[in-house]
């Protein structure tokens, strides 16, 4: 397949970019793609934060607030889904002729020049990822990548590199991944969400089927096959090529899937399990050092993915062996004392779920579990109401703070929120505790040697784990 091997067609006559809403997580890191290619970067943001900091230290000329001469000299503004269309730095660029684009078709500009692999599914993508970009990387095939977090052993979430190969988180909401042509189609499953810009599950199917016929000619799909959901779809849509992964289990027939995890050990710490490549008959021992079996269907992902692109499974292992996770994602942030501090983005009731699940095998003898969750949006609480109910079985504690719902994002109605889900738990230790300082009160004075904390959101909890994980290591001393 032919691809041009750098971004310099995207980017002709591209001299500086502003971008509105900087410091999000995929705006920042393609912010770091353009500086890395020679193109002066300004932007601005809600309020400053560590990503505008970075950005500062590697050039970029970033602020907080909005100003509409912030565009001027401009030559291509990208701004992120999250910034309305009234925004002061938007209307002066239409008003000026600059063109103005979202995060997605800037960055499916610069993808669609290389080889890329785009991997989508309702979860699981950040770490599918940043597995797959290291392993390409690990394989000295230099590629570039975008990751929805900072890949804990490379150090950054984005970098641009020199190889054909480009590989992307692709984001279902907004229809994000539709900007995208990719060479290879990663989709690890396919839940209900987004209700809140799709309302029905399916036409969030549908943009997912859409993304399949997103796929360049001769093209390959790589699907988790343990997916009804996603199983049917691909069904429907017959693409030429599609490679499958799963766990052989006694109930299923392991056999059927291209790429194959046999006997899988799970243990507090990781994983073990032998791999098997059905085409070839290649097979590989891994270990990983990041726990779940989530991470096992992860991993199974990146090493398909990284197949098609001509990489061995020893190399894959190899690679894997060393992989130590991503940002926000069961990161952990604090170990003193006897107690020990997890962050992580799931904000759907099967994230939260496998959390728990991967979480309970770390805790000690005599020690609990917490969970520590900010719902996020109404629209989501609502549709998965029961499945969140059940969500939270593992934890010997929970704690739900009010839910997390940005001004004009979700529709105006009525929802059951916080305090309607911890009585639909049942849970014996479960409290709605509305506020995030008091949740980190509740911490400090509840929180004992042996016990762990995880927590989970992708609203403003994100900076109650720095806090709690303070905390904890202020009381050890």
């Amino acid at each position: 397949m032919s691809a041009t091997p750098g971004g310099a067609a995207a980017l002709a006559g591209v001299r500086r970019v502003h971008m509105v809403g900087i410091g999000g997580a995929g705006m920042s890191a393609l912010a770091r793609l353009y500086l890395q290619q020679g193109v002066r970067v300004t932007g601005s943001d809600r309020a400053e934060s560590g990503a505008l900091n970075d950005l500062k230290a590697l050039g970029a000329d970033v602020y907080a607030g909005s100003r509409a001469a912030g565009v001027n000299g401009a030559d291509l503004v990208v701004y992120s889904s999250a910034v309305p269309a009234t925004d002061p730095e938007l209307t002066a660029a239409g008003d000026a002729g600059i063109r103005a684009i979202k995060h997605a078709r800037a960055l499916g500009e610069l993808f669609n020049t290389r080889r890329g692999i785009a991997v989508a599914g309702t979860h699981g993508k950040t770490t599918t990822t940043a597995m797959t970009a290291l392993i390409l990387e690990r394989a000295g095939l230099d590629p570039t990548f975008q990751v929805g977090g900072e890949l804990v052993d490379l150090g950054t979430s984005a970098r641009w590199g020199s190889g054909e190969w480009m590989v992307v988180e692709a984001d279902e909401f907004d229809r994000r991944f539709l900007e995208y042509r990719p060479e290879v189609a990663v989709i690890n499953n396919v839940e209900p969400d987004h209700f809140e810009y799709y309302g029905t599950y399916e036409r969030m199917r549908e943009a997912f089927g859409e993304f399949l016929g997103c796929l360049r000619p001769g093209g390959t799909v790589v699907a988790w096959g343990e997916d009804a959901r996603l199983a049917g779809l691909l069904e429907e849509r017959r693409p030429e090529r599609v490679v499958r992964f799963g766990v052989a289990r006694p109930d299923l027939d392991g056999g059927r899937w291209e790429v194959t995890a046999r006997h899988l050990s799970l243990a507090a710490e990781g994983a073990r399990f032998e791999v098997e490549y059905g085409a070839t008959g290649e097979r590989a021992s891994m270990q990983l050092a990041v726990p779940g079996e989530h991470n096992v269907h992860n991993a199974l992902a990146a090493i398909s993915a990284a197949l098609v692109a001509g990489v061995s499974l020893a190399t894959s292992a190899q690679a894997l062996a060393g992989f130590h996770g991503a940002r926000r994602r069961f990161q952990l942030l604090a170990d003193a004392g006897g107690i020990r501090v997890y962050d992580d983005y799931a904000h759907h009731p099967t994230a939260v779920r496998m959390m728990l699940e991967a979480a309970r095998r770390l805790v000690p003898p005599g020690g609990r579990l917490w969970a520590v969750f900010q719902p996020h949006l109404r629209t989501r609480t609502e549709q998965l109401f029961d499945e969140f109910s059940t969500a939270f079985a593992e934890a010997d504690a929970v704690l739900l703070s009010d839910v997390y719902s940005p001004a004009a994002r979700e529709p105006e109605g009525a929802y059951r929120g916080s305090a309607d889900l911890v009585a639909a738990t049942r849970h014996p230790n479960a409290r709605h505790v509305p506020a995030l300082d008091d949740i980190r009160a509740v911490l400090a004075d509840e929180l004992k040697p042996g016990d762990i904390a995880i927590v989970m959101g992708a609203g403003t909890i994100e900076r109650l784990a720095p806090q709690v994980a303070e905390d904890v290591r202020a009381r050890a001393g």
